[in-house]
């Protein structure tokens, strides 16, 4: 994941300036002091680049899950224990739940009240 973000701060220079101008504007002039949890809470764009990149190159692309019971699911009837593989890749570039799929914007996460639909956004594997 951090070769992706390093990736995508290299190719979007605007995106780079405004996470270094909220790292100045949280740390001010003492850059070596340790981060505290109200640094990581108040760094909500490099919070949002972390995850457009990790909406972009899922850290896992699928993950399983087995139906303990028969279900219809898509139109058809699985039965008890069939194994569904579940593919983040898909959920996380398609069209019905995010707004230009395959562009880099971590500006979407920036949006007030901006909220991933329910299941669009699974960063580790959904637990």
């Amino acid at each position: 994941l951090i070769s992706f973000i390093v990736y995508y701060l290299a190719h979007y220079p605007d995106v780079k300036r405004k996470m270094f101008d909220e790292i100045d504007r949280i740390f001010q002039d003492d850059k070596t002091r340790p981060i505290t949890e109200s640094d990581v809470h108040n760094l909500k764009y490099c919070e949002a680049i972390v995850k457009e990149v990790a909406r972009i190159f899922s850290v896992v692309n699928s993950f399983p899950r087995s139906l303990e019971k028969s279900d219809e699911i898509g139109g058809y009837q699985w039965p008890a224990d069939t194994m569904l593989r579940i593919n983040i890749d898909a959920i996380h570039h398609n069209e019905e739940y995010w707004e230009e799929p395959n562009k880099f914007n971590p500006d979407r996460w920036m949006v007030e009240g901006f909220e991933p639909k329910k299941n669009s956004f699974i960063m580790f594997g959904g637990g």
